[in-house]
């Protein structure tokens, strides 16, 4: 029995030690200090990079999270399935501001409140956003124009201080629950700012939960109806008022229903892949980049699917063109060339097939690549 016991024991420290060899890390994002001069003090930030980064040319959007280290784990997760699994939305860079109890209400209120003690630095906070910050990330990464911010609560408050008096500094504002009931001049402002402007070039969304206080909703209540009596001809925005969430649980829901808001007319239609239809599914990309000012890149293996699916027709050279998008975004599309050998073998253009499937095999050997170099050699 002792030996019996003892072998057990061996086998199972052996299966844990080679199990805990197998083991890595899952990351979905870095920490980063920089040392602000505006605000005299260093600022964390975590930061979220497209899962195809690396092996993309392209610039991203970027949006930006205050109160970082509360939302980063569940908007990079909404942003994730949303852009790449179901592709309703661009992939973007992601940066979480950090915020402590020291700071919040410091850099979160542009005056003064009685209720709270350090306010009035939401000025400062936003110099550091604009000439710090933002500059930081455009230095460190592909980042194009395109910027989205989102506050909730406090940083909500923060969030309408800047689409007021820094508008141009983002193009999209999503202001979930903001404590606008601490300082009332923060709706005047906003409206202020809205009735003196022709057009507003940034898009508004304001999200609201019901299980609160009444103090915290009316005042969102009022902005959202003024917003839509006096100005919704001026701006593009958004409400969404939660009856059955309270001011944490919103968040979630918030997000995601403004960013399909937002985005609602960018996943290319299911109409324009089964009829073979290749010029409107360029035209509709092209149509996305002029709506958002960005450069919109389709993932490669969807392009791919896409070019072996007009295979399926013959239309051999709308296949080629689709492939040709993944050339102009991807660094080493080496499945992407792949698929061009098949295309141009589907064409009878031996020459151009062996060219491709030896350029993807020259990159990474992958499925029956070697075998199909073979196959157009011997023939």
């Amino acid at each position: 029995m002792t030996r019996i016991i003892i072998i057990s024991i061996t086998v199972l420290l052996s299966f844990a030690k080679s199990f805990g060899q197998n083991q890595e890390p899952i990351t979905i994002g870095q920490k980063y200090v920089i040392e602000s001069e505006i605000l005299n003090e260093s600022r964390e930030y975590w930061l979220y990079l497209p899962s195809d980064y690396d092996e993309s040319k392209y610039d991203y959007p970027v949006m930006y999270l205050l109160d970082g280290q509360e939302h980063f784990h569940q908007i990079t997760g909404v942003v994730n399935h949303m852009s790449r699994l179901v592709q309703r939305m661009p992939r973007m860079i992601i940066v979480g501001i950090v915020s402590t109890d020291n700071d919040r209400v410091r850099d979160y209120t542009p005056n003064q409140i009685e209720i709270l003690s350090n306010g009035g630095g939401a000025d400062q906070f936003t110099k550091f956003l604009q000439k710090e910050l933002i500059p930081k990330i455009d230095d460190d990464f592909r980042t194009n124009n395109y910027r989205l911010l989102f506050g909730h609560s406090l940083a909500a408050v923060c969030l309408n201080h800047i689409f007021t008096n820094q508008n141009e500094l983002f193009n999209v504002y999503f202001a979930a629950d903001p404590a606008i009931f601490i300082d009332p001049t923060i709706a005047k402002d906003l409206e202020s700012y809205i009735s003196k402007q022709d057009t507003i070039k940034s898009c508004y969304f304001l999200s609201v939960c019901g299980l609160v206080d009444s103090t915290t909703i009316v005042p969102n209540i009022k902005l959202s109806k003024m917003i839509e009596s006096k100005y919704s001809e001026k701006i593009s925005w958004d409400f969404k008022f939660y009856t059955s969430e309270d001011h944490i649980s919103m968040t979630l829901k918030a997000m995601y229903d403004a960013l399909e808001k937002l985005y609602s007319d960018y996943k290319i239609p299911n109409t324009y892949i089964h009829s073979f239809d290749k010029e409107s599914i360029l035209n509709h990309i092209k149509n996305n980049e002029d709506r958002y000012k960005i450069h919109v890149a389709l993932p490669e293996q969807l392009v791919n699917e896409y070019a072996m699916h007009f295979c399926t027709k013959q239309k051999y050279d709308d296949a080629l063109d689709l492939l040709q998008l993944n050339l102009e975004n991807y660094k080493v599309p080496y499945e992407t060339y792949y698929f061009m050998g098949e295309v141009y073998l589907m064409k009878g253009d031996k020459s151009k097939a062996l060219e491709f499937y030896e350029k993807s095999c020259g990159i990474k050997e992958i499925w029956d690549v070697r075998d199909k170099i073979k196959q157009v050699k011997n023939e």
